[in-house]
């Protein structure tokens, strides 16, 4: 994840991020209403991190910046899968 502005907190979803990557699992929510809302919320904070990575992309000398766009397109697959995952569920209970 990009670093933080001085001053600003991280989101919860941001924090949701690093406990799950820090513990090498996926976070259980409480139901799946909770598992929607946050996997959307990740999706939009991964594309909004990938698009400040794009834009910086011309200027990376040594490839970090590719790299880190790959661990953000990675994330981005996972946190889809597991949104399609939570409204199938939802479907099911309908």
């Amino acid at each position: 994840m990009p670093e933080q502005p001085e001053g600003q907190e991280p989101t919860e979803t941001e924090i949701d991020m690093v406990v799950e990557e820090v513990t090498g699992k996926p976070l259980r929510p409480a139901n799946l209403a909770v598992g929607i809302t946050s996997m959307k919320q990740r999706i939009t904070q991964l594309e909004a991190d990938k698009i400040k990575l794009l834009d910086s992309v011309d200027e990376d000398s040594d490839g970090r910046l590719k790299n880190h766009l790959a661990a953000v397109n990675k994330d981005l697959e996972i946190a889809r899968e597991r949104l399609a995952h939570y409204e199938a569920q939802v479907g099911k209970q309908n």
